[in-house]
């Protein structure tokens, strides 16, 4: 029989198989939002990038009529994964930072939060 500091050392392997498996899901699902989102009426890089404009200039949400349906979802995915990424992976960082400034990424908040804020 193993004792638990036994059975923690024959896990890592499998928690980071499962690790990279969970990061590559969810990769694969922002591809999938991505695209559904450029799928629908007025999204674009350049229209998330003018919405986001908007509401750090006013400081909070845009007016009504002014959002544009899948930005603030691809940005949210942007935060999640810089979160998750942190400094420990400088290529995957920069990438989801480029994504971010591709979409004009802004967060809501007082005040909104920019990429700057959250290291970009």
């Amino acid at each position: 029989k193993l004792f638990p500091a036994q059975r923690r050392e024959r896990n890592p392997p499998v928690l980071a198989s499962f690790a990279a498996m969970a990061i590559f899901l969810r990769l694969l699902a922002f591809a999938a939002m991505l695209a559904s989102a450029a799928a629908g009426a007025g999204f674009s890089s350049e229209a998330c990038t003018e919405m986001f404009a908007t509401m750090k200039k006013l400081g909070g949400p845009v007016p009504p009529g002014e959002g544009v349906a899948g930005c603030i979802e691809v940005c949210s995915m942007v935060k999640e994964f810089k979160d998750y990424w942190g400094t420990s992976h400088i290529e995957m960082s920069e990438f989801v930072c480029a994504k971010g400034k591709l979409y004009g990424c802004v967060w809501a908040g007082a005040p909104p939060k920019t990429l700057a804020d959250i290291g970009c």
